[in-house]
């Protein structure tokens, strides 16, 4: 059992991610967001913190006791990660996964006679910076780079593609990144200090 700590707990992505550790593990889940009124919890094993990742009590009491933390962020500010990876420093917290965008890597396929890779370094800037910081950090560190999510119903039918290599399709489903997640947070090995795509299997 382990104890995880969503950032950004009410992202499409976050609130996915919550469902899946409580479907599918006995971990307790703590959620942590600026806006928490719309979240349904599962008192028995989520509890809510709001407020926002600069207020470094809210922050400091989120983490303590924390085993995984989960950032799934609007914003890709560096400070208000450093923020995060000292908050773990702190309290000796090492395993970090981290949702970004697609196309860092050059992985997403051209589509339909457009380029499906981000290759505005004005769009890529903050997110390349945000990487940079956390790869910098002496986190046990997974970077996870969705290709486009939909709400698909599959869950097992998706790859995870090494840097440096296409997909095979260019979108995939939040429940497939969820289940990464769960593996990721119950294996410390896996995607350790990596920069890991996922999308859907063609």
């Amino acid at each position: 059992m382990a104890n995880v700590l969503i950032i950004g707990a009410t992202s499409l992505m976050g609130q996915t991610a919550a469902k899946f550790f409580l479907d599918k593990t006995d971990d307790n889940i703590t959620l942590m967001a600026r806006y928490t009124d719309l979240l349904t919890i599962d008192e028995k094993r989520e509890r809510v913190f709001q407020g926002d990742i600069i207020d470094e009590n809210i922050l400091d009491d989120a983490m303590k006791g924390i085993d995984v933390v989960i950032v799934s962020l609007d914003s890709n500010e560096e400070r208000l990660i450093q923020k995060i990876i000292d908050a773990m420093d702190k309290y000796g917290v090492k395993r970090f996964l981290f949702l970004t965008s697609m196309g860092l890597c050059n992985e997403v396929p051209v589509t339909n006679g457009a380029s499906g890779n981000l290759t505005d370094e004005k769009i890529l800037a903050p997110y390349k910076q945000v990487v940079g910081v956390i790869e910098a950090s002496d986190l046990n560190y997974t970077i996870i780079r969705p290709t486009w999510l939909d709400d698909g119903k599959d869950v097992d039918n998706y790859e995870v593609i090494a840097s440096g290599k296409q997909a095979e399709t260019d979108e995939v489903s939040r429940g497939s990144v969820a289940d990464l997640i769960v593996r990721l947070a119950h294996n410390d090995k896996l995607g350790a200090h990596d920069s890991l795509a996922i999308s859907r299997k063609a």
